[in-house]
């Protein structure tokens, strides 16, 4: 009964949330993001891709279209390469449709991940619906859910073996890499040599057809741009002070900040490798978010999958408080700072606890062979 009233409630937030995506396409389309990203595959496709940096091209497709939200187009090519089919068609038409796969990867995220029976599977669906952060990443159509897909795909390809197929699917990270940069590195820390290399050499074809598209100029130009928007995050409407490297000032404790991040989930990664593919995952995105020093708030929709990923590993009592912690005050605050406490909480094993306090035996624990309890169970599947 209380799961039904909760899932009511939520419900009916979600449907104000969905009037909302509705009115906000029906009258003020250009303003979200997919404005920009149509505008940028234009460039491509009237002026050639080795222009998508070039700015007077980036002004003319901007006031072409009319009431865009014009700066300096940071996004890197293989955005405008996924785009591309839709800039071909009108904009109204384009738009209906990649609202339509936005829906789709969103639902598909959660047919693929979510946790629980029937019931509960509801509420997380009416609770996903509901977070800010997730509806205005569909009244926005942003990129990120295709991003939030990809890696729930992916989860599911590695836990039933398809580690090829899984690498693939993660080079779809590339339309938005600050938001799941460092999975690749958790899944290498974790031992998951086939699927990192998979990743690896599909995202060096990748870089090989961006040089071929754009020219050493056009990757040059896309460096600078890349350089000039962290330089003046103000301009792009980025929050400085609610990232780990903004709140550091962007010097040299910034860097050491983000390295030290680094450093925390593949040593996370590598101690809890037989927790198995999704909360490597899970953490890789966590570690993510920390380490990038530009993201608006609607990209911590990503995290969504990143939860239930956690959820599904059967996570011990000693990790549930910081990591649910963490996650949930990030997605609730629109910022990745609580999420240092999901990164200290996946890094803390028991006997790291107890060895801090003064209580547990510092003695090697002997370890049996084979499988560990507590360590391999995935949920759900």
């Amino acid at each position: 009964m209380t799961t039904l009233l909760f899932t009511a409630g939520l419900g009916l937030i979600a449907i104000h949330n969905l009037l909302a995506w509705a009115k906000f396409a029906l009258g003020r389309a250009f303003e979200g993001d997919f404005g920009l990203y149509y505008a940028f595959a234009r460039i491509g496709l009237h002026h050639g891709f080795h222009e998508l940096y070039d700015l007077a091209a980036q002004r003319r497709e901007w006031d072409a279209l009319g009431p865009l939200l014009w700066y300096p187009a940071p996004y890197p090519p293989f955005l405008a390469w996924l785009v591309a089919p839709f800039a071909l068609l009108p904009f109204p038409l384009a738009y209906g449709l990649w609202n339509v796969i936005l829906a789709a990867a969103l639902v598909g995220t959660w047919l693929l991940l979510a946790p629980g029976g029937r019931s509960l599977r509801a509420l997380q669906l009416a609770l996903a619906l509901a977070l800010p952060v997730v509806a205005f990443s569909l009244l926005l159509g942003q990129v990120v859910l295709i991003v939030a897909f990809a890696l729930a795909l992916a989860a599911r390809l590695l836990v039933r073996g398809s580690a090829t197929a899984a690498g693939l699917t993660l080079c779809l990270i590339a339309v938005k890499p600050q938001l799941a940069l460092l999975v690749p590195v958790a899944l290498l820390a974790a031992g998951r040599l086939r699927v990192f290399l998979t990743w690896g050499v599909a995202s060096g074809g990748l870089l090989l057809l961006a040089w071929w598209s754009l020219g050493l100029d056009g990757l040059i130009a896309y460096a600078h741009r890349l350089r000039d928007a962290n330089g003046a995050l103000g301009a792009y409407q980025v929050p400085a002070g609610l990232t780990l490297p903004g709140l550091l000032g962007h010097g040299l404790p910034a860097t050491l900040a983000q390295a030290m991040v680094v450093a925390a989930v593949v040593v996370a990664a590598w101690r809890r490798r037989g927790r198995g593919p999704m909360w490597t995952i899970a953490i890789g995105v966590v570690g993510s978010l920390l380490f990038t020093p530009f993201y608006h708030s609607d990209d911590l929709a990503v995290l969504l999958p990143a939860a239930w990923m956690w959820m599904r590993t059967a996570p011990p009592a000693w990790e549930r408080v910081p990591m649910a912690v963490g996650m949930a005050a990030a997605i609730l605050l629109a910022t990745p700072l609580p999420l240092l406490a999901s990164l200290l909480g996946a890094i803390l094993a028991p006997d790291d606890l107890l060895y801090l306090t003064g209580r547990g035996d510092r003695r090697p624990a002997l370890r049996l062979p084979g499988p560990q309890p507590g360590t391999t169970v995935i949920g759900g599947l």
